[in-house]
Order: structure tokens, then C-alpha cells, then sequence
């Protein structure tokens, strides 16, 4: 299916498994009058922060979310270790305490707790006679409180002074937790804002460890990072605390190189490319990406720009798209007649994360997509193909999309859903036809749905489906696309396409061989794949008699292939279970598909 917003294919990562360590410093000082002794306790707590890369594989092409990535999340490693202080001087200890009766202990200070929440606490303190230790104990109980719910900075002190109280009434002070401040070192070109931002949404009042840690997971898996490490140190104030982060960056800049056949026999099934990518190009971790493929027998040439800028610290972005095409039929026996296509698209598209943790992410985008094509017959005779382009052979679609998608990551792999709903309208000349002919007034629905399975160590299974559903005729850009490489195996590129469809793709990646390290280097994949389309039922162009497709294969994935490093390939063998009546004579119509690619 086409290439849809924020994904497609996407290169296999290694594992990058790194451990951040935040250590978390919570000074207590509570003074004890008793027969022996006045103490101090320290308690310093240390949560190992452990975030790892999960396997990253290579999706199909109309793939639009990437959730064949996973973190494996083990929080076993977070541990609190309590170590005592040195012990102050001993003072001589008083003749006898003084008791004083205690009818209530009120809690003042707490934004946490409510009131039946704070009163059983410490209501086996109250209703009896208490000395100054025993309203400590009932602070401490409160301290204690707060501790079990993560705020390790929080503290709860008795305020009221004895024995000079004569209503009976005992009152406890709670100082939330915060931080003091947070110092960032490190960082080389990128801005200390991005990381600061991102940290103070952890960072409440009052400061609780588990949102604090949640944010530096996130700062761990960016990127824009190699590691990320914080320790949280006492401050020098009751209740506040320093964070000192150090982080190192990572290299921001990427190029690649491809080869593959992924391209349609009838311009050049064969293609080369480059993509390039920063990704901070001003310091603000904004991104710049382009692409450039051209098939081997120059029957197509695509740019693909984009720039995309993060505009607040939940990672919400706009990023602005443009994709020129140029395209012409090299394959016989048409290529004597000069058939050739331009397209251009323009986009621009708003994604903004509501809810964004470790394990999951749940986000809204809205975009709005303008395409504008043309096709030619004897290389400058505007014609059109197909019923829906106007008699110059153009077609432009104003498309508003709205969609949701959320990932949802556990200890054996993730799932991910995504929808999103097509709007096309009139705007900017959008071509108008009468129902019912297709043209750039349409509503579609597309869904899309993966989930990937760590079997065991060296079983790792894939499951993807997409669904595409519209009461409307549309122009050949808004189709539902099946066949090829990264859809329906088996098939040529772009086999059959209709206005609804779809499809399902299952395959096992069974690791034969890993490197010293323990990652992959050679995956053996058996794959299964299926799909079909489906027109409007008055819609004026016709399709093909087979639009059920389907097969089954074997693939093969080759990290660091040939001995070289960063290059990767991948070889599959589809044997369609449809003999199509309109089978070619391309390696792709044979079920033969190929892919190299070189990243540094």
C-alpha cells in the first residue's frame, strides 16, 4: 500500500542495551530525646534505570507507525538500598519525658493524601498520652507514607511544640518534595532546554520517582542520546533536591545507501537510493531528511523532503513534507509510446502524544496532504488514463487527515494500532466530477494493526494487517495498494489497487546465527501473505477479474552481510497460490525480491 505519514520502512537497529543510574539522595533529620541517644538517619536510595532497544524490523512499506520496535522493560533491576548516616553527639538524656494527652493529630500540607487517608495514619496515635518521640513516630508515619507512594523527598514533621499545648490538638507539618534545580552537562550541540523540558515532566510537586524515572527512560531511548544518566542529590534544604544529568550525544547526522527491487516492473523494477538525515539541525532537535531514488532503467525519479520540529516537551511535532516524482514506462511492449507521469505532494502534519511513558504512547495528528498529477502520452500530449483525471490528464486532491494511533509496549514484544480518517475536499482546484466518477471528493478509513512476538531468544514473530474502507469512487493516488516486496510477496509491485482493501502479512524471524555481542546476524524468515481489493460497486473503471491474492515463502535477513559492516540484506522467495492471467516475466512476477542497504 502507499507510503502513509511518519514511517515506512524503517532500518533494522541493533540492541543498544545501556543501564542509566539515578540516585536518589533523601536526607531525614529527626532528632530522638530518649534515655541513650539523638541520631541521625540518612536514607540513600538507588534505582537503576534499565532501557532497552528492543529488535527493530523491517515493516512493509505502507506501514505508518513503527511498533516492530520494542522495549524490553525490566524493572527488576530498580533497587532502594537505605544506608545510615554518621550518628550526631549524644546529648545528656532528660530525667523522665513529659506526657501530654493527644485528642487529635491534624495533617496540614498535603496535596497527595486526603483527610481519612492521612487520619489512618495516625489514628493509633490519638486519644491517649503522647510524649515528643511518640508525635515523631506519628510524623514519621506520614514520612512513611509518602515513601511507599515513590515521593522519596517528601517529609512530615511535628510542629507544634510540647508540653505547652493545652487543646489537645497535636499539628504535622508535610513538606512536599521538588526539585532545587536541574544541571545538565554534557551536551555538545543540542540545546539544554530539550532535556530540561522533558525532565520537569517528571518533576512535580511533590517529586515523585517513578514520573522522574519514566522521563529520563524516555531521554534514554531518544535518538538524540548514546546514555543518559542522572543522580539526585540533597540540596541543602529540607524537602529539595539537586538532579545532575549527564548525557552524551549521539551522532546526529546520517547517511545511507539501497538497492533493491521494490520499484514497479513497468518503470524499473530495480532502484538505487540515498537517504540522508539530521536530526538537530538548529540545536533544537528539530530534523532534516531527504531521499532520492531513481530505477535502474531511469523510468522513475522521487525526491522526498521533510522537516519536522518538536514544539513542546511531550514531543508533539509539525513537520512539513514535499515528494516530487517523475515516473515513464520502460517496460515493453509499451515503452515506444512515451507514457509518463508527474506528481507532486505537499504536506503538512501535526502529531501531538496525549499520553507518552515508557510502555506506551497514545497520540493525535492532523494533516492536510495536496497531490497534483499529470500524465503524458508521447512524452508531451497531456492524456488521461482511466475515468476520474480531467481531459488534460490531471488530477489534484486536497485530502484533510485526522488520525489516532497508540503502542503499547511488555516484557514479550508490542502492539500497535493506527487509524486515521480521510477527509478529501474541494480546496485548491481539487478535481470535481459527477457521481459516480472518481475524483477528489471522497471520504476513506484506514486501519492498520501489528504486534510483534518474542517467541524465545531466537523466534521473533511479526503479524500486520491493514484495512482500507471508503463509501466513495476514488483517483488512482487514494487506492488501496497490493503486491510486491513489502506487501503481498509473490506478486509484482503494485499488482492489483481498488478502492477498498486488504491486507495481512505473518512471518517468523528465526535467528541461525548472532554475533560476540549476542545480536542477530542471520535471520531465516518464513512469511505468509494475503490481500484483496474491492471497487465501489458503481464505480466506471473496471478491474481485473483476480483481485485476491496470496502466498507463502521463505526470506532471509543478513546483518553486517558479506563481513561488512552496516550493510544489511534481505532476499525473499514468495510463491503466489493465484496464478495471475496477466503474470509477467519480471523477477518480481518469479517471487524473487532484494534489498541492500549500507548505513554508516
Amino acid at each position: 500500500m502507499r507510503k502513509e505519514t511518519k514511517t515506512g520502512v524503517k532500518k533494522a537497529a541493533k540492541k543498544q542495551p545501556g543501564i542509566v543510574y539515578f540516585f536518589h539522595q533523601l536526607v531525614i533529620l529527626r532528632s530522638y530525646q530518649s534515655i541513650s541517644f539523638q541520631c541521625a538517619l540518612l536514607i540513600l536510595n538507588i534505582i537503576s534505570i534499565v532501557a532497552i532497544n528492543g529488535m527493530k524490523a523491517t515493516a512493509s512499506d505502507g506501514k505508518v507507525f513503527n511498533s516492530d520496535s520494542y522495549l524490553d522493560l525490566d524493572h527488576s533491576q530498580s533497587v532502594i538500598v537505605q544506608t545510615p548516616d554518621a550518628l550526631p553527639p549524644e546529648s545528656a538524656p532528660p530525667a523522665e519525658p513529659e506526657r501530654i494527652y493527644i485528642r487529635q493529630i491534624k495533617v496540614i500540607g498535603s496535596t497527595v493524601f486526603n483527610e481519612n487517608e492521612l487520619n489512618a495514619v495516625v489514628q493509633q496515635f490519638t486519644d491517649k498520652e503522647l510524649t515528643q518521640e511518640d508525635i515523631r513516630k506519628a510524623a514519621d508515619a506520614v514520612t512513611q507514607l509518602y515513601l511507599n507512594k515513590n515521593y522519596l523527598n517528601s517529609r512530615a514533621v511535628p510542629v507544634t511544640q510540647q508540653p505547652n499545648t493545652t487543646d489537645g490538638i497535636a499539628v504535622i507539618q508535610v513538606i512536599e518534595g521538588r526539585l532545587a534545580d536541574i544541571e545538565i552537562t554534557g551536551t555538545k550541540r543540542l540545546n539544554p532546554a530539550y532535556i530540561r523540558n522533558r525532565i520537569q515532566l517528571g518533576a512535580g510537586i511533590p517529586l515523585n520517582a517513578i514520573k522522574l524515572e519514566e522521563q529520563l527512560r524516555l531521554l534514554r531511548i531518544d535518538p538524540l542520546f548514546d546514555n543518559v544518566e542522572a543522580s539526585l542529590r540533597p540540596s541543602g534544604q529540607v524537602g529539595q533536591s539537586l538532579l545532575l544529568v549527564r548525557v552524551q550525544e549521539a551522532k546526529s547526522f546520517e547517511f545511507g545507501l539501497s538497492a533493491d527491487n521494490y520499484s514497479p516492473p513497468s518503470v524499473g523494477s530495480e532502484r538505487l537510493g540515498i537517504q540522508l538525515r539530521e536530526r538537530n539541525l538548529t540545536g533544537i532537535g528539530d530534523e532534516l531528511a531527504g531521499s532520492y531514488y531513481r530505477s535502474v532503467t531511469g523510468g522513475a525519479d522521487s525526491f522526498d523532503f521533510s522537516y519536522q520540529i518538536p514544539v513542546n516537551a511531550m514531543n508533539g511535532k509539525v513537520q512539513l513534507r514535499v515528494a516530487p516524482s517523475r515516473s515513464e514506462i520502460t517496460e515493453p511492449p509499451f515503452k515506444d509510446l512515451g507514457i509518463r507521469a508527474e506528481q507532486d505532494v505537499y504536506e503538512i502534519n501535526y502529531r501531538q502524544p496525549l499520553v507518552r511513558t515508557p510502555r506506551e504512547e497514545f497520540a493525535l495528528s492532523l494533516g492536510f496532504t495536496y497531490q497534483d498529477g499529470q500524465t503524458f502520452l508521447f512524452d508531451q500530449l497531456p492524456t488521461p488514463f482511466g475515468i476520474g483525471p480531467d481531459e488534460n490528464g490531471v488530477s489534484r486532491t486536497s485530502v484533510i487527515k485526522f488520525a489516532q494511533d497508540y503502542t503499547r509496549r511488555d516484557q514479550q514484544g508490542a502492539w500497535s494500532v493506527r487509524s486515521q480518517f480521510n477527509f478529501g475536499t474541494g480546496l485548491f482546484d481539487a478535481t470535481t466530477n459527477n457521481s459516480p466518477t472518481p475524483d477528489g471528493h471522497f471520504f476513506s478509513w484506514l486501519g492498520q494493526l501489528e504486534r510483534v512476538q518474542r517467541i524465545n531468544d531466537n523466534n521473533l514473530l511479526i503479524v500486520q494487517a491493514d484495512l482500507q474502507i471508503t463509501p466513495d469512487s476514488l483517483l488512482p493516488s487514494q487506492q488501496f495498494v497490493i503486491g510486491g516486496g513489502q506487501s503481498v510477496r509473490g506478486y509484482r509491485q503494485n499488482a492489483r489497487s481498488g478502492d477498498n482493501g486488504f491486507r495481512v502479512a505473518i512471518e517468523d524471524r528465526i535467528t541461525v546465527k548472532r554475533d560476540a555481542a549476542g545480536l542477530p546476524i542471520i535471520q531465516v524468515i518464513p512469511f505468509t501473505n494475503l490481500g484483496a481489493v474491492w471497487n465501489k460497486s458503481d464505480n466506471p473503471n473496471n478491474l481485473p477479474n483476480q483481485t485476491f491474492l496470496a502466498s507463502a515463502g521463505l526470506g532471509l535477513l543478513w546483518n553486517q552481510a558479506l563481513g561488512i559492516e552496516h550493510l544489511i540484506m534481505r532476499l525473499d522467495y514468495g510463491i503466489p497460490f493465484i496464478d495471475l492471467d496477466d503474470r509477467g516475466n519480471n523477477a518480481q512476477d518469479d517471487g524473487f525480491y532484494f534489498s541492500v542497504r549500507y548505513q554508516p
